[in-house]
């Protein structure tokens, strides 16, 4: 049987990869966005607040949790084995907090405004608006 921590800390660097790969997504998307910008349709105030929720929480949370990493001086920061950010020698306390307390609620938010996302695109889809098509270039 295999022990929980081992299991744990071995997935912990597929995890911190694919978070850091997804923070480069979100920024290249957000470049994406603003250089669109004149083309988006019209959107009521929910819509472009639930959007900036998702940019901004796509965005928090790998920062978050960079900056907990950073902050830990556990170790180096390695994106899919190359080093992004050296160890520090010593731990930075508020750093620490800061992801404690966020990191994990904050990726649990997004994950809910992401399934609220496609339940309202698959919504929309279904009273005719075509929305799943317009976002499938169609």
């Amino acid at each position: 049987m295999w022990n929980i921590n081992e299991k744990y800390y071995s997935l912990m660097g597929y995890h911190k990869s694919v978070g850091f790969l997804l923070l480069v997504l979100v920024a290249l998307r957000l470049v994406w966005a603003l250089v669109n910008w004149h083309n988006r349709p019209h959107g009521s105030l929910a819509v472009k607040l639930g959007h900036a929720a998702l940019y901004l929480l796509m965005a928090a949370v790998p920062v978050i949790a960079m900056i907990r990493q950073y902050g830990s001086a556990r170790g180096d920061l390695e994106v899919f084995g190359i080093t992004v950010m050296n160890k520090i020698e010593q731990p930075i306390e508020w750093m620490t907090q800061l992801g404690n307390a966020a990191h994990g609620k904050l990726a649990y938010l997004l994950f809910v405004l992401a399934f609220g996302h496609i339940a309202m695109a698959v919504l929309h889809q279904l009273h005719g608006e075509k929305i799943i098509n317009r976002m499938a270039g169609k």
